[in-house]
């Protein structure tokens, strides 16, 4: 594939491409209504999107465990994310001809519309790709950087002012228009088309919306042109409301035409900066036109006979979940059995190992030299297992991070907001992509460039604003980028990739990855089944020693873990915080295709 580009010819395709989405919406193939966030078992559930079935194929398999509507099977191809626009724009793509990168990115860009709470063209993500025709793996990165002015000059500015100061480069525009040249087959108009009309048409707002908007609501109405956009005439939006945002759509035309240098040089970037510097900021134009993104080498490791492929720095995710993958790979989880006690508190010890190694040793990989290939060795996991495992099936409260490696300044986790989403896609070629996109805490900054449609970051609170953590990688400076815990991921078994998975979920991300991943690969678990599972997991390497667990879990395994020395939360059946997946599969057992949505966030899959 590389850089061959098949064009299917703008205006007939993106003719074809937004008559099919009206369609859907309008004929009901379309969201016809929300979930209750803690659904009660036994509802029922909708129709999964399936293939039809031609005379010479075999018949699907029944979604047995499919008990709220997240899942769907195919014989070819299959998206999932968290909302049923998202999935069918992208699935709108695939029918038309396109590859996974078109899809991809078509659902980015649709996220932004249909999630603004939780990404958008402001914000960051990851990409990891895998291109059927060449058998490469490739990882884009597109995380902010802070302005050139941010530092120590600037440190006492910022913390005072907070707001616009916090706001970074977004980098997710440049990310997704980088792989749709790069590896994608259509034009920016074929993939944008469906998503202004959608922006212009609108659509009725969705649980996940709702609970954002309402969330951010005493922040929204601090910013006019926030409020005029993502507010109902000075309410907070509620399900079956309908939403349009025709700034937005005018966003992507200005896009489609003018492609990164719109956004990063143009029109689009000095609305941006004006803004920003108006309410104090420290973003300028030259940071704006300085910004790349960054393909970079993907790391990883294997695991009982699979190869698990994600992101490096900065994300400070992925090389812990390898870490934590080649900590468990050393005990026999499946005679423990799933989610029993001894199961989960080790799960959830390796975890707190890998942890506590994830904000210690990470930086932007451009300006540090980080010991990623130590982190993720199999040698340092059994030094972590001999040195530093409880023996005993108590909690150690002192864990620390290994030792004999830079960066000795810690940081403690706190658990950050679900605001960030994913998207899985797997077209009909065998490419795979699995992408993370955010813009940090709900809605960002709250601050929107007038006639732009999106609000901006505020990632700049990722990186280190106190004086007293100079020594630490991540401590702010000019071009830094920001580190997150995003680790879109692939599987591969025998030289084939036969997963894309990834999350939301802050430091919840790899345990969730890695949970989904041992019910499915180690104990046979089908995809909807293992996703739908109850999680309990941990959420800061040291104290508080909290496991949020999800009280559909036993009984006795919750008094099991406050036995081992933990503190349990245990809040909503279906808690948002745990992760919520998005994975496509092609079992190499049936060559089906399968998509598995999360119920904690009311994913959405399709599949043809």
């Amino acid at each position: 594939m590389g850089n061959r580009r098949r064009h299917i010819g703008s205006s007939l395709a993106a003719l074809t491409l937004t008559l099919s989405l009206l369609t859907g919406l309008l004929t009901g193939c379309g969201p016809g209504g929300s979930q209750s966030s803690s659904p009660e078992a036994g509802s029922t559930p909708p129709a999964a999107s399936q293939s039809t079935q031609t005379p010479e194929q075999p018949a699907l398999p029944e979604l047995t465990t499919d008990t709220y509507g997240n899942a769907a099977v195919g014989y070819q191809a299959a998206v999932v994310s968290a909302n049923e626009y998202t999935s069918r724009i992208g699935m709108d793509i695939l029918e038309a001809g396109g590859n996974a990168v078109d899809a991809a990115v078509a659902m980015i860009f649709a996220n932004s519309l249909t999630e603004p709470g939780a990404t958008s063209l402001g914000g960051a993500s990851f990409m990891t790709i895998y291109l059927k025709e060449t058998g490469e793996y490739i990882c884009i990165e597109a995380m902010e950087t802070a302005p050139a002015a941010a530092g120590i000059d600037t440190l006492d500015e910022i913390n005072e002012k907070k707001g616009a100061m916090l706001v970074t480069v977004p980098g997710q525009v440049h990310g997704a228009l980088t792989a749709l040249e790069k590896y994608g087959t259509m034009t920016r108009e074929e993939v944008l088309a469906p998503v202004i009309q959608l922006a212009e048409e609108g659509f009725d707002v969705h649980i996940s919306f709702e609970e954002r908007a309402s969330a951010s609501f005493d922040k929204l109405v601090q910013s006019e042109e926030a409020a005029k956009i993502f507010t109902n005439e000075g309410l907070p939006y509620a399900v079956g409301d309908h939403f349009t945002n025709p700034d937005y759509a005018d966003t992507l035309r200005k896009i489609a035409e003018g492609g990164i240098d719109e956004f990063y040089k143009g029109s689009i970037a000095q609305t941006i900066v004006d803004e920003v510097q108006r309410l104090g900021g420290l973003l300028t134009m030259e940071d704006m036109a300085s910004y790349t993104s960054v393909e970079r080498e993907p790391i990883s490791t294997t695991y009982h006979g699979y190869e698990i492929v994600t992101q490096g720095p900065p994300s400070n995710g992925g090389a812990p979940m390898l870490e934590m993958f080649n900590i468990l790979e050393n005990y026999d989880l499946v005679s423990m059995g799933f989610n029993t006690p001894e199961y989960l508190f080790t799960f959830n010890e390796a975890l707190r190992l890998s942890m506590a190694d994830g904000i210690t040793y990470f930086g932007d990989p451009d300006f540090y030299e980080l010991p990623i290939d130590t982190l993720i060795s199999k040698e340092y996991a059994k030094e972590r297992v001999e040195n530093d495992m409880p023996k005993d099936g108590k909690v150690n409260p002192t864990l620390v991070p290994g030792e004999g490696l830079p960066f000795e300044k810690l940081t403690t986790a706190t658990p950050e907001s679900g605001s960030t989403t994913h998207v899985s896609v797997i077209d009909e070629f065998g490419n795979m992509v699995s992408t993370t996109h955010t813009i940090g805490g709900y809605f960002g900054s709250c601050i929107v460039a007038p006639g732009t449609g999106f609000p901006l970051n505020a990632h700049l609170s990722n990186q280190k604003l106190d004086i007293a953590e100079k020594d630490n990688p991540n401590f702010v400076q000019g071009g830094l980028r920001v580190m997150s815990t995003m680790c879109p991921t692939l599987v591969v078994k025998d030289g084939e990739p036969i997963m894309a998975i990834g999350s939301p979920g802050s430091w919840c991300i790899p345990p969730a990855i890695v949970q989904i991943l041992n019910a499915v690969l180690l104990f046979d678990m089908d995809l909807q089944q293992a996703i739908n599972e109850p999680r309990a997991i941990f959420t800061s390497y040291s104290a508080p020693l909290k496991v949020y667990a999800e009280p559909r879990l036993p009984e006795e395994t919750i008094q099991a873990l406050i036995d081992a020395g933990y503190e349990v939360d245990s809040g909503k059946d279906w808690n948002t915080s745990l992760g919520s997946v998005g994975v496509v599969l092609v079992d190499p057992d049936d060559g089906f295709v399968y998509a598995g949505g999360d119920n904690r966030r009311q994913y959405k899959s399709l599949a043809y």
